[in-house]
C-alpha cells in the first residue's frame, strides 16, 4: 500500500513535526511505501540533518516539495497532518474518486475557527485523540466518520526509575500566552513565593515566542528574578507544570512522566488531559484557582513518588503508547468509520469554490502590489504620492465593503455576550461583574471582552472568560455575533449595530462633573453632542442608581432622542460588589496587589480624575513630602485614570512606599476595599467609596479653571462631610490621621439609592427576559 502524508514543515520545532516524524517512522516500520510532502519550502540541508538525526533512510520513503493537488493522487491512502490542509480534499476527489484521504484534527476544537472548512464532504475519515473529542467533533461539525487514536509517540525514552524533585518546576512550551497560559503558573509562583514564603521553589520556562517580553515583565513586576528562570539551563529532576487552557495530549507533559518524572497540569476546559492520564500517579491536577493550587502543588512537591507508583505508570505508558501497532491500528480505525457517500463532492466543490472570502482576494492584489513596488522600472511608477493614495484608498474602501458585507450576514446570537471596559484598556467596572455574574449564573453564554494588550488578557482570563483584541477584525466580528452588548463608555464608531442586537450602557459612575450637553464650554458641548447622539441611538438599556443619577443622565446623554432607551434604576453592580465584601476578599485583594494575605499597612487611594491636556503630574502634592509627616505604617497607592497610564513609571519609583500599579491590573473597586481613605478631586470615585464610609479628602486646586471649562451639577460638600485636602503636606497628613469612619449614607441614600446586594440579578433577569 502506499500512502502520502502532507505536513506543514517537517524541519521545524514543535508538537505537530514531532508526530508527523512519529507517523512516518510508524508507516515504514510496518512495510508501507510512504511519501512525505512538505507545505513549506525547504533546502537540502534542513532534509539531510532530519533524515540523519531522527533515522529516515529507507528505501519505502520518499520526500517531496509540496506543489500543487495533483501531487497527492496516484495513492491508496492519503493523510492531511493540518486543518487547513483539508479544503485540498475537494480537488484531490476531482482527480481521483479512489483514494481515501483521512484528516488528523491536531488542535483543540475550541481552536478551530468557526469559518475553518474542514471539508467534511470531502475528508473520508477523521482522527482525534480521545473518544470525548471524538463526540464533541460529530456533534459539531454532523457528521459520523470519525475515529479516535492518540499520535504517535514511540520516542519517548521510558524509565523505569522514578526522579524526585529538588523543589524544581519546569515548562516547555511556545511563548504564546493567549493558548499556553503561562502567566498563570508566573502569578502561581508569586504565591508560593512570596505570600506563603517558599524561597527555595524556583520555576523554569523554556521556549521561545511573542510573549517572551510579558514573561519577563511580570517576573520583574512579581519581584521573582531569583526564583523563575527564563531560557536558562533546565534542571535534571524537575516537576512539569502545564496551564494551557486545552490540549489534545501534550507531549512535553507525555515525555516528562516517561524520563521519571512527576507533573502538574490543568485538565483543560474540556477536560481532555483528565481522560489522558488520570490514574497516572505522577499526575496531580491543578485547579486555576491560586490559593488552592497553592497549597496542591507545594504537598506535590513534597510527596515521595516512589518505586511501586513508578512501576504502575510505567505498565500504563506501555500499554497506552508504546506496546501498540500504531500504522495498522490507525488504518483499521479509518476504515472502520469511511463513509460510503461521496456523489455530493463534486456540486459543494463549485459551490465553495464561489463562496472564497472576498477579503483573501483584495489581499493577494495587495500583495502583488508590494512586489511590483520591488521591481526597478515600476518602482518609480509605484512611489509616486498620488498613485499610493489612491491605490491604498481603493484598498482600503473595498475591504471596508468586503467587512460589511460578511458582517451582515451574521446573525447575533442569545448565547454569546459582549462585554467591554474602559474601551478594552482594563477588565473593571460594571461590565466586570456583569461578566462575572453570567459567567456563574448563566453557564450557557460565551462572554468576550475587549482587550487592548496582554496584560488585560490576563485578568480577563483569571475570570474565565475571553479576551478579544480590541479593534482587530476579530473584534468586529464577535461584536456582531453577539446578541447582548455591555459597555461602560462610548462603542467604537466602525462596529454596526444590528437589528437583534441589545445594546447596554453601563456608563462609569454618577458624574459631578458636567458631561456632553451640559458641558461650560459651548464649543466643546457642540462638538461633543454630534459626536454622541449617532452613539447614544444604539443605547437599549442604560444602567442607573437613582432618580438623580437618571436626571443628570437625561440632561447629559440627551436621551429623549433616544424614544426605544429604557433606563433601567436598578443600582450599579460594581458598588453591588462593595456592599457584599467580606474579610476573605480582602485578603485576596492583598495578595493580589501586595502577595500577602495579612493587612498591616494603611493605605491612602490617590486617584485625582484626569485632564484633556496632557499633564506629567497629578497635582502639586508632594506624596515624598506628604510620607515624611505620616507614621511609618502608612503608604499610599496611586490610581492613575486609564487615559493617564503614561505617569505609571513616574509614580512607581517615587518611593518604596508609594505603589502605582499595573493599570490593566487594577481594578479600583477592590483598592477601595483595602484602603482606608482617599484623595481625589472632581471624579465619581467619591460616590462608589461612599458607600464603604471611609475618609474622602478632595483637591481643590484648579477648581475655579474647572469650573470654567467643564461645571459642576451640585455642589457636593452640601451632600456629605467632605473636606478639602490642605495643600501643605503637613497639614494633609494631619487630616489624614485624625479620623477613620465618617457617615456618608446621607449622600449614598440620595444619589445612589437603588444600588443594593440584588442589582445584578435585576438587570440581568430583565434583560436576558427580553424576546
Amino acid at each position: 500500500m502506499h500512502v502520502k502524508i502532507l505536513g506543514f514543515n517537517l524541519f521545524a520545532k514543535g508538537g505537530t513535526s514531532r508526530s508527523n516524524i512519529n507517523l512516518i517512522k510508524a508507516f515504514v516500520k510496518s512495510g508501507y511505501k510512504v511519501t512525505y510532502y512538505n507545505f513549506k519550502e525547504y533546502n537540502q540541508s534542513d532534509l539531510f540533518n532530519t533524515m540523519i538525526n531522527e533515522g529516515l533512510l529507507d528505501d519505502k520513503l520518499e520526500f517531496e516539495q509540496y506543489t500543487s493537488p495533483q501531487d497527492l493522487v496516484n495513492c491508496e491512502r492519503l493523510i492531511l497532518t493540518r486543518e487547513t490542509f483539508f479544503y485540498i480534499a475537494r480537488d484531490i476527489k476531482l482527480v481521483d474518486k479512489k483514494v481515501q484521504i483521512i484528516g488528523e484534527i491536531h488542535g483543540p476544537l475550541a481552536y478551530i475557527s468557526e469559518e475553518a472548512d474542514l471539508a467534511t464532504d470531502a475528508i473520508d475519515a477523521f482522527r482525534v485523540s480521545t473518544s470525548k473529542i471524538k463526540e464533541e467533533f460529530k456533534e459539531k461539525y454532523k457528521v459520523n466518520h470519525v475515529f479516535n487514536q492518540y499520535v504517535e509517540a514511540s520516542h519517548i525514552n521510558l524509565s523505569t526509575e522514578p526522579k524526585n524533585t529538588k523543589r524544581n518546576l519546569l515548562i516547555k512550551a511556545r511563548f504564546e500566552d493567549e493558548i499556553k497560559d503561562i502567566s498563570y503558573v508566573i502569578k502561581l509562583m508569586n504565591c508560593i513565593v512570596n505570600v506563603k514564603g517558599y524561597k527555595d521553589i524556583n520555576l523554569y520556562i523554556k521556549g521561545y515566542g511573542p510573549s517572551e517580553v510579558l514573561y519577563k515583565n511580570l517576573v520583574k513586576y512579581y519581584e521573582l528574578t531569583s526564583n523563575v528562570h527564563i531560557n536558562k539551563r533546565e534542571p535534571l529532576t524537575y516537576i512539569y507544570v502545564s496551564s494551557s487552557p486545552y490540549e489534545t495530549l501534550g507531549y512535553s507533559i507525555l515525555e516528562s512522566i516517561a524520563e521519571g518524572n512527576k507533573a502538574f497540569i490543568y485538565t483543560g476546559k474540556d477536560d481532555v488531559l483528565n481522560d489522558i492520564y488520570k490514574g497516572y500517579n505522577s499526575i496531580s491536577f491543578m485547579q486555576k484557582n491560586i490559593e488552592i493550587d497553592c497549597h496542591n502543588l507545594i504537598e506535590f512537591i513534597n510527596d515521595k513518588y516512589t518505586k511501586e507508583d513508578r512501576e504502575e505508570d510505567v505498565e500504563k505508558l506501555k500499554f497506552e503508547f508504546l506496546e501498540r501497532n500504531y500504522a495498522d491500528e490507525f488504518l483499521k480505525g479509518a476504515t472502520e468509520c469511511i463513509t460510503d457517500s461521496k456523489e455530493k463532492i463534486l456540486n459543494k466543490s463549485i459551490s465553495n469554490n464561489k463562496n472564497k472570502n472576498k477579503n483573501e482576494s483584495l489581499d493577494k492584489v495587495r500583495d502583488l502590489y508590494a512586489k511590483l513596488k520591488e521591481k526597478p522600472v515600476l518602482n518609480k511608477i509605484m512611489q509616486n504620492d498620488k498613485i499610493f493614495s489612491y491605490a491604498k484608498n481603493k484598498y482600503l474602501n473595498k475591504k471596508v465593503k468586503n467587512e460589511m458585507d460578511m458582517f451582515n450576514q451574521i446573525i447575533p446570537s442569545s448565547n454569546k455576550v459582549f462585554i467591554e471596559s474602559f474601551h478594552g484598556n482594563n477588565f473593571s467596572g460594571d461590565p466586570k461583574y456583569i461578566a462575572l455574574y453570567i459567567r456563574e449564573h448563566f453557564p450557557e453564554k460565551q462572554v468576550y471582552v475587549s482587550s487592548r494588550n496582554s496584560l488585560v488578557d490576563i485578568e480577563i482570563r483569571n475570570c474565565d472568560v475571553t479576551p478579544i483584541r480590541f479593534g482587530s477584525i476579530a473584534y468586529s466580528k464577535l461584536f456582531r455575533e453577539c446578541k447582548y452588548v455591555f459597555v461602560n463608555g462610548n462603542t467604537l464608531d466602525k462596529v454596526y449595530k444590528h437589528d437583534d442586537q441589545i445594546f447596554i450602557q453601563t456608563w462609569h459612575g454618577l458624574p459631578l462633573k458636567r458631561m456632553v450637553n451640559d458641558l461650560s464650554d459651548v464649543k466643546e458641548r457642540n462638538d461633543q453632542v454630534n459626536a454622541f447622539l449617532p452613539r447614544m441611538q444604539k443605547w437599549d438599556y442604560l444602567l442607573s442608581s437613582s432618580l438623580v443619577n437618571t436626571m443628570l443622565f437625561k440632561s447629559a446623554f440627551l436621551t429623549k432622542n433616544n424614544q426605544n432607551l429604557k433606563i433601567l434604576e436598578y443600582g450599579a453592580p460594581r458598588n453591588e460588589y462593595l456592599l457584599n465584601s467580606n474579610e476573605e476578599e480582602k485578603r485576596r485583594i492583598m495578595s493580589k496587589y501586595f502577595f500577602t494575605g495579612v493587612k498591616t499597612k494603611k493605605y491612602i487611594l490617590f486617584c485625582p480624575t484626569w485632564r484633556k491636556e496632557k499633564r506629567q503630574t497629578l497635582s502639586s502634592i508632594n506624596l515624598q513630602k506628604l510620607l515624611e509627616y505620616l507614621p511609618e505604617d502608612y503608604e499610599i497607592i496611586v490610581k492613575l485614570h486609564p487615559n493617564e497610564a503614561h505617569l505609571r513609571g513616574k509614580y512607581s519609583n517615587l518611593d518604596k512606599r508609594i505603589h502605582c500599579f499595573y493599570n490593566e491590573f487594577v481594578d479600583i473597586q477592590e483598592l477601595y476595599l483595602i484602603s482606608d481613605s482617599m484623595i481625589t478631586d472632581y471624579s465619581s470615585t467619591i460616590f462608589d467609596y461612599a458607600h464603604l464610609n471611609k475618609p474622602i479628602i478632595l483637591i481643590q486646586e484648579d477648581n475655579q479653571s474647572y469650573n470654567e471649562k467643564v461645571g459642576f451639577y451640585f455642589d457636593i460638600f452640601e451632600l456629605g462631610s467632605i473636606s478639602i485636602a490642605h495643600m501643605d503636606e503637613r497639614r494633609l497628613a494631619q487630616q489624614l490621621t485624625s479620623f477613620n469612619y465618617i457617615n456618608y449614607t446621607k449622600m449614598t441614600n440620595r444619589l445612589l439609592t437603588y444600588d443594593s446586594k440584588g442589582s445584578t440579578k435585576m438587570i440581568l433577569d430583565t434583560i436576558f427576559d427580553q424576546k
